[in-house]
């Protein structure tokens, strides 16, 4: 299905800064980013350090060309300058900080100035109106827990629209089916495989298609493959729309489809793109595909330069149909770091090795990451290995850490584990189902 845009549609997404000319875009990165790295160099001691320990300073970027002389920034750095280390503005001038879970000892810690708050709001109502979302929309957000900050971003959006907005919550799928028909929702914004896991579950529970009133199903968290879309186009009776954005950077709103589906404008207003080879860190051409890297040039709280995102994707500049001249990246392939997409979350498994350890007492037991797919859904359970030299207790007590381990993972984590201990000698997989995904060593 390929509907028009409508008129409330092309109102409120005729932003003209998405059709600036390339010159245009050029001085106007150029500026921003002259004005971030000055403030970076100024008010955040690690950004000063790390450029200096690079041979640059702030009197260096002259050019946009020069944003390859700038230093790269990673998750760890986040997480090794907790809690305020890479805030460039007072924290009276803070109006909200937000926590993630990290690998690493520390969290990552993000905050976030009035003038960051209407940013991103604004610039998930502009994704969601480029998904045809309007004021007379009921929009439902089926995510899971973990990816609570995502979907908050795509909350205030809707609100901004003027949308209606049905939050996610635990009900069962079951219980989302029967929201989503009795209050007839508009618009699903869900991960493609929850979309699919839905649908599955709706032709088992015999729900007419024709009874629910969608028109358009969002994706985020996850890449949309064609099958997909296709699958999920012609059982919903939608349109689809793929969106991409991580919580680092700029939220949900950072590159999304128009409606001729050839790959997800960038929201280059807010932050500039580059692809690396991820071995060398050598800026590749467009249509290359590597590692995105984005340095936000709007965000006063925490900027960041040369962020490296782990998502390989390829840029291309050339003009769209639509008219927008934002440069367009294509659906991520894959990941050149160890983070785990599962459902929407991404997952690092030394995060999980040490969880498990802080669970045991400090100990590190072997342990396995087994991912599967059921139902549409990955899975994953962590197969720990128990033995008398690590663990002295009764069955009884095993049972109760296994239970607390499994509802600690879900409340840290956002999503459902199943704990399975065994024996060190046979916590191999040896036997690969037709479910099974992979299996990671942690």
């Amino acid at each position: 299905m390929r509907k028009g845009l409508d008129g409330d549609h092309v109102a409120m997404q005729n932003d003209r800064v998405e059709y600036l000319s390339p010159d245009a875009w050029r001085q106007w990165h150029t500026e921003l980013l002259q004005s971030t790295v000055n403030r970076a160099w100024d008010r955040i001691p690690f950004y000063r350090k790390a450029m200096e320990a690079a041979g640059v300073t702030k009197d260096h970027i002259g050019s946009l060309d020069d944003i390859s002389m700038l230093p790269f920034t990673s998750r760890d750095d986040l997480s090794r300058n907790y809690p305020y280390g890479l805030f460039s503005v007072p924290l009276r001038d803070i109006v909200r900080i937000h926590t993630l879970r990290s690998a690493q000892a520390n969290p990552i810690a993000l905050g976030y100035t009035d003038s960051d708050l209407r940013h991103r709001r604004a610039l998930s109502s502009r994704f969601l109106a480029a998904c045809g979302v309007t004021r007379d929309d009921i929009v439902q957000i089926c995510l899971d827990p973990g990816m609570s900050n995502i979907w908050q971003d795509i909350r205030e959006g809707a609100e901004a629209i003027g949308a209606l907005v049905i939050p996610p919550d635990s009900i069962s799928t079951g219980a989302r089916l029967r929201v989503l028909a009795d209050f007839k929702t508009t618009c699903l914004v869900t991960t493609p495989s929850y979309g699919l896991h839905l649908l599955s579950m709706l032709r088992q529970d015999g729900l007419p298609i024709a009874s629910l009133s969608l028109k358009n199903a969002v994706l985020v968290g996850e890449t949309l493959t064609d099958a997909t879309r296709r699958e999920l186009e012609d059982g919903f009776s939608v349109d689809t729309w793929s969106g991409y954005g991580i919580f680092e950077a700029l939220g949900a709103g950072m590159a999304y489809e128009c409606e001729y589906r050839c790959g997800l404008h960038l929201a280059m207003d807010h932050f500039i793109p580059e692809i690396i080879d991820p071995e060398t860190g050598r800026q590749l051409e467009p249509g290359e595909s590597g590692e995105l890297v984005v340095t936000t040039v709007t965000a006063r709280a925490n900027p960041l330069i040369r962020f490296r995102t782990g998502d390989i994707t390829s840029l291309t500049m050339e003009p769209c149909k639509c008219g927008r001249t934002t440069w367009r990246m294509m659906p991520v392939s894959g990941r050149c770091d160890d983070l785990v997409t599962l459902r929407g979350i991404r997952i690092s498994p030394d995060h999980i090795a040490n969880f498990i350890a802080e669970r045991a007492g400090g100990r590190r037991l072997p342990c396995l990451m087994v991912l599967r797919r059921r139902d549409h859904l990955m899975t994953i359970e962590l197969k720990v290995a128990i033995g008398v030299e690590n663990f002295s207790g009764s069955l009884p007590e095993l049972h109760r850490w296994v239970r607390e381990v499994e509802q600690s993972f879900e409340e840290n984590i956002g999503v459902a584990c199943r704990v399975r201990p065994v024996e060190a000698a046979s916590i191999i997989e040896k036997v690969p189902d037709d479910t099974l995904i992979g299996v990671v060593e942690l």
